[in-house]
């Protein structure tokens, strides 16, 4: 049985490929072939482009697969038109919370746990408390999109003027500039009833406040409410960033802990269960996910890696084949590593036509790790590249965490950021409790979903990682599952008595993380990065 896995109908459109009788999975994301970040499913898109690239993937035709998973129940009209292009295929719709909630289920090491969704809206609802056990997901309790609390921080961040759907991370960044000077009046405006229902206000949840009928995610943009309007204004670009401003984000940031966090207290209490699995796009928040794992609520939590719509697909694969037709769990979700693969040939056809000066290194890691060392700044790009929203060491871009002002130097020459983002630290695995401060064995840091505080050491050691609380959204590195990137924070270790590097996406601002040599040779041209390693090819620019 082939089950085809499709989300992101509104934004982030993906699918995955389960094979089930080899218990084979293959992923891929539109954006990163369509090269349009979050990519919205737009009249003239070819809808079968990714279906065909996991379709390469395992070595399968379109006309193989039997079950097309819709994580979605409301009616697109990209679904219509994917029936057509399926056509004799069985097609199932999956509410898109309970793909939400069995994307981090099954993907988890839990045979049970509580689950967690909280997202902005879908289907008509924002939040689902469930309970897995097996391979079956029951649900709890849910909250209503009009009640989100996902949509009330996009309102904020809105307000806040850092832009719309997919710069909530700006203001988790701002948020440690502030105090939390408005959160007692925030929390009087949310009621939280015992079973787990959200409650917004009136002035929380406006008429203004709803989304527009037509176009759904892209006139989130027009979200608004009277608690922030009579706070202050609404900033408008490039209005400067005041205490006001800053004390909002500090604001929502703690309110939206202290939802989560009574969310959380009231599976415990209803499932009685001991670990905890999260989704939704709230959860791309680091710093909610550290403070859930610093609680002592849960002995272990999981957070998806690909918590937004972005693991939708999968969810919908996977809640089909485990908790509709009852198949017993084969999958775990050990490393992200799903995307294409390139040669050293792809690498060097690339520099070339981009016009680079080129060489095969005898040693890519140890000449990088030198450059590294040396304060250069490099793009890393090897192997298979990762699903969701943060680069893990194969479509990296990486600089020496040990120069304060690296932070700084990175966002005007390469990522043009706002001054007040944080960048975040890659940790070798056997070292990285010296620099961070972590409980040992809750949750497995690999995949930069949790912040964390850094040690007195790290914070001498490491400034350019280190954010303004003193936090760092940490990605522990091991040798078993990304072996070459192990090496590399291992050889800068060497060298500098520092095994941590600075890691962010290898991308520009507005722009999708790079797929393939090309896409890394445009990148590396128009930004200010000085070396570019592609497998062991190395590209200079003229």
């Amino acid at each position: 049985m082939l089950v085809l896995g499709i989300g992101g109908f509104m934004h982030d459109y993906n699918c995955v490929l389960v094979d089930v009788e080899n218990k084979r999975i293959a992923m891929t994301e539109a954006e990163r072939l369509s090269r349009r970040k979050h990519h919205v499913i737009q009249p003239g898109d070819d809808l079968l482009e990714p279906i065909k690239q996991v379709c390469k993937d395992l070595g399968v035709r379109i006309r193989d697969i039997d079950v097309v998973a819709f994580g979605h129940t409301d009616d697109f009209d990209c679904k219509e038109d994917l029936k057509r292009e399926l056509r004799g295929k069985e097609f199932v719709d999956v509410d898109h919370h309970l793909a939400h909630a069995a994307a981090a289920f099954f993907s988890s090491p839990y045979l049970s746990a509580a689950i967690l969704s909280v997202d902005g809206f879908g289907d008509g609802y924002s939040t689902l408390l469930a309970h897995g056990k097996g391979n079956q997901i029951e649900e709890l309790q849910r909250v209503r999109d009009h009640d989100s609390i996902g949509l009330e921080y996009l309102r904020a961040t809105i307000h806040l003027g850092l832009g719309g759907y997919g710069s909530e991370g700006k203001t988790q960044g701002l948020a440690p500039y502030g105090e939390p000077t408005i959160f007692d009046d925030y929390m009087n405006e949310i009621e939280i009833t015992s079973d787990g229902i959200v409650k917004l206000s009136d002035k929380l949840r406006s008429d203004e406040s709803r989304l527009a009928e037509e176009g759904g995610y892209l006139n989130t943009q027009l979200l608004n409410n009277a608690f922030l309007n009579a706070y202050c204004p609404r900033r408008i670009v490039p209005e400067p960033l005041t205490d006001l401003h800053m004390n909002l984000a500090a604001s929502i940031q703690q309110v939206l802990h202290a939802v989560v966090m009574q969310l959380a207290q009231i599976l415990k209490r209803e499932t009685g269960e001991k670990d905890l699995v999260l989704s939704g796009g709230v959860v791309m928040n680091s710093s909610l996910n550290g403070y859930l794992m610093n609680s002592g609520e849960f002995e272990h939590v999981f957070p998806l890696p690909m918590a937004s719509d972005r693991g939708i697909g999968l969810g919908a694969a996977l809640y089909y084949i485990h908790h509709i037709k009852g198949v017993e769990r084969f999958f775990e979700l050990d490393a992200v590593y799903y995307g294409n693969e390139y040669t050293d040939r792809d690498a060097t056809r690339a520099m070339r036509k981009g016009g680079l000066r080129y060489e095969k290194s005898a040693d890519i890691v140890a000449e990088a790790a030198e450059w590294v060392a040396q304060g250069k700044i490099i793009g890393w790009f090897q192997g298979r590249s990762e699903m969701g929203a943060r680069a893990l060491g194969n479509r990296s871009i990486v600089a020496d965490p040990r120069v304060a002002e690296m932070k700084d130097i990175i966002n005007e020459r390469i990522k043009h950021r706002e001054w007040f983002r944080p960048f975040a630290p890659s940790a070798a695995a056997e070292t990285a409790g010296e620099y961070f401060d972590y409980p040992e064995g809750v949750a497995d840091l690999s995949y930069m979903t949790f912040t964390v505080p850094a040690t007195e050491k790290g914070k001498a050691a490491v400034p350019a990682v280190v954010h303004l609380n003193q936090t760092g959204r940490i990605q522990m590195v091991d040798c078993r599952r990304n072996p070459m990137y192990h090496q590399l924070i291992s050889k800068f270790g060497e060298l500098t008595g520092v095994p941590v590097v600075l890691n962010t996406s290898f991308n520009d601002m507005g722009d999708p993380i790079v797929e393939s040599p090309d896409d890394a040779v445009e990148t590396f041209l128009k930004t200010g990065m000085d070396v570019l390693c592609i497998g062991n090819m190395i590209g200079y620019k003229k």
